[in-house]
């Protein structure tokens, strides 16, 4: 929650503290009365599946209890998981602007500041946007906590006079997250003949950071505690601890690194609060200062036994993502300013980088003419690890990032109360640690997650979800929109997708899995080729080898249309016009998957034929391991419990014929040949 949202709940709590809260507005009551509205309106995602309500959410929801007058802003805020909600971009049905439409920029240039007063000038037309929504909710709360209590208490009453009970939906709906970057065609590296794996990544050829990692003796792993990294030596089958890399108390490690060709490690760390800042006069009533700090801190690890630090890099903001592309690293940190600032002070409102504010020059507006947030994007050259070759800085409301092998896409999404939402989309070129500003563009809906975005032959194919229809759309090196399908799989929404050449393959669900095929060879005039339903949904697409793609996600129960076990498919995409379900396999007694939301938690080696994931169950978490065959299908080969502590997601590592899985301080060593454990250990 940020601190707008926090100052909204605490306003409201204030105004209402002495408001009686009728039963039919406790916490319990107002979910049920949110989720039947929702099922009412065909709103939600697939039955079955648990509801995930973000802080925000869950904090409106806390406030409506309390207070029975934010009905508007919590049901505003529930549609398909839509979380920073504004009444920006409202289109109708034809494409046309609402009244309160926010304008948005139709230059294709990013426009780049001119000066730290302007970057105020942009900040206070944002503070003074969402005051003026702090008043309409404080003067509007009456009104919407009444009709919102007489529509409860109407409804109790004919259910107490039908049934004495209250009326449940009777099935859970979800809104599902999107995962940071946060995860291309075959995009993972881990598909390369080697003898040990690799991080599963979002776009080959770009490597990511995560929590384990190997060089193909030694194991990298991030322990408990979130300040080590224990360096376990492999040699001979048997797993020692050999070293560590530990940081300063203050900080909190992230993810890491590791760099076999450079004998590198690259640790990105976490520091709540921009450390002396805090007690900075400067910083006690807004400010950048409560943003956190990002640090990047590169080892020489030529003898992995005795680490040695050979720099460090910092950045104002919390750690939002990185990527590493030929020994350069590049880092995207997240900064907020809250409350007031002083123009002559850009300390307080221009984020930092080793101390020092980005210059003017560096910094983009936003499409939008008001803004609260910046993406500070920095790159380190690892042959000189104690300085930032190029920075920039992307002022704007809130996004995500997807980077290809050329550039960086940052997009954010403005969205509507009812009807429609606009993403805005902004392209930054990286080679060899220099960035540069290209274009900016937006197309109608909003990205299920960074799979739902892929360029090629430099064009950008997005697939995207816009109230109760699905899209597609083929923009050009300037963002320029060139071709497109639209009104697609209507009352569904997107779940997966996943692109390879000229082909792109999405999932969407509300009753059955359509799996289409799209045909890109014509990016004027994109085309679906086919079309597949079956039960259930994909969460993950991965392609296994040329003719194959693996989905793993849930299967649904036809007759109740309720999820009753994780589904793994093979799809049989030969003939891209006539897409086949070649393969399943259902575990009925698992509920759920990490990989839906944690693609690098994913161990899919086509080379090697091995799939694994790890998966819940009502005893625990166990580690899946499958093979697959063409005649026979899938073929479960492990299914061993997980121990350790669930703080993080589980990794599996393969080195040579044994795999390991990770969970926290535990080590569990597995091998290839006949799938029994050989060894463990504890951190």
């Amino acid at each position: 929650m940020d601190k707008r949202e926090q100052e909204v709940l605490d306003l409201i709590r204030q105004k209402t503290a002495d408001v009686e809260v009728p039963k039919s507005l406790e916490p319990d009551a107002v979910e049920r009365m949110l989720e039947e509205k929702e099922a009412s309106k065909g709103v939600g995602a697939a039955p079955g599946k648990r509801r995930r309500w973000g802080a925000w959410q869950t904090g409106l929801l806390t406030a409506a209890c309390l207070t029975a007058v934010v009905g508007f802003a919590a049901w505003s805020m529930l549609d398909a998981g839509k979380e920073h909600v504004t009444t920006e971009n409202v289109r109708d049905n034809k494409g046309n602007s609402s009244e309160d439409e926010e304008e948005i920029s139709i230059s294709k240039t990013i426009a780049q500041a001119e000066s730290y007063e302007q970057i105020y000038d942009y900040y206070e037309a944002y503070r003074k946007k969402m005051e003026e929504e702090q008043a309409s909710y404080q003067m509007d709360a009456a009104d919407m906590g009444r009709e919102l209590i007489a529509e409860s208490a109407g409804g109790e009453a004919e259910s107490n006079a039908s049934s004495g009970s209250t009326k449940s939906s009777g099935e859970e709906m979800a809104i599902v997250e999107d995962t940071i970057d946060a995860p291309a065609a075959t995009a993972e590296a881990g598909d390369m003949a080697a003898d040990y794996s690799q991080t599963n990544v979002r776009q080959e050829g770009v490597d990511e950071a995560d929590i384990a990692k190997t060089d193909g003796r030694y194991l990298y792993i991030l322990e408990d505690n979130g300040r080590e990294i224990a360096v376990v030596d492999t040699k001979d089958g048997k797993m020692k601890k050999a070293a560590s890399v530990e940081v300063d108390e203050k900080e909190y490690i992230q993810e890491f690194y590791v760099v076999p060709d450079l004998k590198k490690m690259v640790v990105v760390c976490g520091q709540q609060g921009a450390g002396d800042m805090l007690v900075d006069p400067l910083y006690t009533n807004g400010g950048i200062g409560n943003s956190g700090v990002t640090i990047a801190v590169t080892y020489d690890i030529q003898n992995p036994e005795e680490p040695k630090e050979e720099g460090k890099v910092t950045q104002s903001g919390d750690y939002r993502s990185s990527r590493m592309v030929n020994g350069f690293l590049y880092l995207f940190s997240e900064v907020y300013i809250w409350g007031e600032v002083a123009q002559n002070e850009p300390r307080m409102y221009v984020p930092l980088i080793n101390g020092e504010p980005v210059s003017e020059k560096n910094i983009y507006l936003p499409p939008i003419k008001q803004a609260n947030m910046y993406e500070v994007i920095t790159s380190v050259n690892l042959k000189k690890p104690d300085e930032t070759m190029d920075s920039k800085a992307i002022f704007s409301k809130g996004g995500q990032v997807y980077v290809s092998n050329k550039n960086i896409y940052f997009y954010e999404t403005e969205w509507g109360y009812w009807n429609g939402c606009v993403t805005t989309i902004r392209k930054v070129a990286y080679k060899d640690g220099k960035l540069e500003a290209k274009a900016q563009g937006k197309f109608d809906g909003y990205l299920n997650d960074s799979f739902s975005i892929d360029e090629h032959e430099g064009n950008l194919r997005v697939v995207t979800t816009d109230d109760d229809t699905n899209s597609v759309y083929v923009l050009d090196g300037e963002l320029e929109e060139i071709g497109a399908i639209e009104n697609l799989a209507k009352d569904e929404r997107i779940y997966s997708a996943r692109f390879m050449g000229d082909t792109g393959y999405f999932v969407t669900f509300r009753e059955t899995d359509p799996l289409f095929s799209v045909d890109f060879s014509d990016p004027k005039n994109p085309k679906i080729i086919g079309e597949l339903k079956i039960p259930g949904f994909s969460e993950y697409l991965h392609f296994y080898g040329e003719d194959r793609l693996l989905g793993i996600g849930m299967n649904v129960d036809e007759k109740t249309m309720t999820t009753d076990g994780a589904k793994i498919t093979m799809f049989d995409i030969s003939d891209k016009t006539d897409v086949k379900e070649k393969d399943t396999y259902v575990l009925k007694n698992v509920y759920s998957t990490d990989v839906a939301y944690d693609y690098k938690s994913a161990l899919v080696d086509f080379n090697r034929n091995m799939i694994g994931f790890s998966g819940y169950t009502e005893g625990g978490q166990r580690y899946f391991l499958f093979s697959y065959d063409e005649d026979k299908g899938f073929i479960c080969n492990m299914e061993e419990d997980i121990n350790g502590n669930a703080m993080r997601n589980p990794r599996g590592i393969y080195i040579e014929d044994t795999l390991y899985v990770i969970q926290g301080n535990i080590i569990e060593a597995y091998s290839l040949k006949d799938y029994q454990k050989v060894d463990d250990l504890i951190l």
